[in-house]
């Protein structure tokens, strides 16, 4: 799965250029994103062209009844998405970029808390999740709450031996066509082969990165997993 991820506030000064979009806010930014947060997210709506829109991490379905679940459905299987209720119909016409510099995931050990690993490209680049998004509506007169959801895949050389799933990258050449509603979904399924994954870097990090209040660049500073943790006592 993919939990957590980091999009430093030095990389937004890069965002626009490389999105050929505005810039986020501030508040976008984080060494340490949790879902349940207003996340920058990259959409082509219909007759538009892409922009850059706040949205919820954690999918809800334009169908629930309320929001309680919002939080379960931060991931998408991509080898079962075209099976879910929750996504019927998003592959089609919602399909999102969500940017991001690198991700966490957690490694169990023999004895104590889980090692977390912070994966990222060569240079810490910016790079985008390919994600889904819906809008949440359960009465004409609410506003209405935009959502998403980061696909994920089996984990490549790189990932499993920290975890078993990762979250899926678009290649850079890809993104114009995930974002475009034109182009048919197994035509978009298709660019997911040949994603951006197998570039990933790993490198272990602070056990303070469980804390989701944690929040600055020591989030990803790398440590000796062998060695002491600086953040001793955590737990995650």
């Amino acid at each position: 799965m993919c939990g957590r991820y980091t999009l430093a506030p030095g990389n937004l000064a890069l965002f626009a250029e490389r999105f050929a979009v505005a810039a986020p806010p501030g508040e976008a930014a984080g060494y340490n994103v949790p879902p349940g947060r207003a996340v920058a997210t990259i959409v082509q709506r219909a007759d538009s062209v892409p922009s850059c829109e706040m949205f919820h991490w954690g999918l809800i379905p334009a169908w629930a009844q309320s929001s309680e679940r919002q939080y379960k459905m931060i991931n998408a299987r991509v080898e079962t998405v075209t099976e879910k209720r929750a996504y019927s119909g998003l592959l089609e016409r919602h399909r999102c970029l969500i940017p991001a510099d690198g991700f966490f995931e957690w490694q169990p050990q023999a004895e104590g808390p889980k090692q977390p690993w912070w994966f990222h490209l060569a240079g810490a680049q910016l790079f985008a999740f390919a994600g889904l998004w819906t809008s949440w509506q359960p009465q004409p007169d609410v506003e209405a709450v935009d959502s998403c959801t980061i696909l994920t895949t089996a984990a490549n050389a790189v990932v499993s031996p920290v975890h078993g799933r990762m979250p899926l990258i678009i290649s850079r050449e890809d993104e114009a066509a995930w974002l475009d509603p034109t182009v048919p979904a197994t035509e978009a399924m298709a660019l997911l082969a040949r994603s951006a994954n197998d570039q990933l870097l790993r490198q272990a990090v602070s056990r303070g990165v469980n804390n989701t209040r944690n929040q600055g660049p020591e989030c990803i500073e790398a440590v000796d997993p062998a060695g002491p943790d600086p953040a001793t006592g955590a737990l995650f």
